[in-house]
């Protein structure tokens, strides 16, 4: 179990960086070294970082708390084990997995559009959603490495 604190714990650490590298990248360091008043509204990425580590932030406690009590009270069972392996993954996949949909959204809302057809009946705007498949294969091509 310990190990499993220490892997989310390096977690909460990269979460922690990521905020700060995406407004890096959207606004450069000039415009962090002064007072920040006037910064453009966040971008997708940023937010979405800001957001993660919110998420992050709200449900590490209960999880610590029920890690250290199965330490201290010896009840390191499979069960306890399985649980903290499970918060660990689905924390990471929250990271890595949620851009992919994030990107590859415009393309499940086109397949979600033709898939809701009467047979034999061409959606409606089917050459409007072609573009959308397009885009969105492009952006999940272009994101679809952990950040």
């Amino acid at each position: 179990m310990l190990l499993i604190i220490f892997l989310v714990l390096f977690l909460l650490l990269i979460q922690v960086a990521l905020p700060g590298r995406y407004l890096t990248e959207q606004v450069g360091t000039d415009a962090q070294i002064g007072p920040r008043d006037d910064l453009p509204e966040p971008s997708r990425d940023l937010g979405r970082a800001r957001r993660a580590l919110a998420n992050l932030q709200e449900t590490l406690p209960v999880f610590l708390t029920l890690a250290l009590l199965s330490i201290l009270l010896g009840e390191q069972g499979w069960l306890s084990l399985a649980g903290g392996a499970l918060y660990f993954v689905a924390r990471v996949a929250h990271l890595c997995g949620a851009p992919l949909l994030l990107y590859a959204r415009p393309y499940a809302l086109a397949v979600g559009q033709f898939s809701r057809q009467p047979a034999g009946q061409p959606a409606p705007g089917a050459a409007a959603a072609a573009p959308s498949l397009e885009l969105g294969a492009k952006g999940l091509a272009k994101h679809a490495h952990c950040h």
